[in-house]
């Protein structure tokens, strides 16, 4: 299958931190039944990055894969995402760091559905990781409190989350904290890829393939942030995103560079290029084959 597509994407600071990872920027269409994040809100979230070891990666953001996959049709899943209770199990800071982007992810999906309950359930196991990995400053009781009083107003929770990542962004760039930034970036990826992935398989479809195939580039950057860490005790999780980046390089991917437009009174990139991807069947049993290995290295 294969598409083209132009992409708009704004770079208001590095943003990283929860918001860890994700894409699907150009799948943002207007929502049939009069959902759609507000263009305010989608531009604050548009783009998400990290800097290890002097190198930057930019990607899109959770909240917009959240929102394709709302406009895909498809149900809310609680299951899909990783129980609140699985909590405990994370005690080291690797785990907590992995669980962080997990969970950040899963706000951002539960947030787009406007689930009340679960919003205020995901929320706060964010902060309770968000507390064990330092990262204080990004919750404080004042933003707790803005949460709860804005609950199933699903652009100012959007705006909230948005300026909890911002606070953890600035933060971890300031305290040089490059492993929890690129673990928190790998596992939002992760838990983003694993949403798409499951959602093309109860509702196959061209656009969700193309989102999901045109990550073969930040497969390969994931491995590198990784590696580039230096830490023994990250081999086997290494290993994995190779096995994935190994399976995203079947993907045949051609991009035709197109000159971009810069909106320097807005801050915003519009990036005019061409991309085709060209994605099987069988890739895509590969690839939910390998994410699905590294989520449950992750959260179990």
């Amino acid at each position: 299958m294969k598409t083209h597509l132009s992409m708009k994407l704004n770079f208001p600071n590095t943003m990283i931190a929860l918001s860890a990872a994700v894409f699907f920027t150009a799948a943002c269409s207007n929502d049939p039944k009069g959902n759609a994040v507000s263009d305010s809100v989608k531009d604050s979230l548009t783009v998400t990055g990290v800097t290890v070891k002097g190198q930057s990666f930019m990607m899109p953001s959770p909240m917009i894969v959240a929102d394709m996959i709302k406009k895909s049709g498809a149900l809310y899943d609680k299951n899909m995402m990783n129980s609140t209770a699985n909590l405990s199990k994370y005690s080291d800071g690797m785990k907590q760091s992995l669980n962080l982007g997990i969970y950040g992810a899963d706000l951002g999906y539960v947030t787009m559905y406007e689930n009340t309950g679960d919003a205020m359930e995901y929320y706060k196991t964010v902060v309770q990781l968000g507390t064990a990995l330092k990262i204080t400053g990004s919750f404080d009781a004042a933003l707790m409190k803005r949460f709860s009083d804005n609950v199933g107003k699903k652009d100012s929770i959007l705006m909230l989350v948005g300026e909890a990542y911002q606070r953890s962004d600035k933060f971890l760039r300031e305290s040089e904290k490059d492993d929890a930034a690129a673990l928190i970036l790998a596992g939002g990826w992760i838990e983003s890829i694993y949403f798409a992935l499951n959602v093309y398989k109860q509702k196959p479809g061209e656009n969700v393939a193309v989102r999901i195939g045109e990550q073969k580039g930040t497969a390969a950057g994931i491995v590198k942030v990784l590696t580039d860490l230096n830490k023994p005790e990250y081999a086997d999780m290494i290993k994995l995103f190779s096995e994935l980046n190994d399976a995203y390089q079947k993907v045949e991917i051609k991009y035709t560079f197109a000159e971009p437009t810069n909106d320097e009174s807005n801050h915003v990139t519009t990036i005019n290029g061409k991309t085709e991807v060209k994605i099987t069947p069988e890739q895509m049993t590969d690839l939910t084959a390998k994410v699905t290995a590294i989520r449950d290295y992750i959260t179990k």
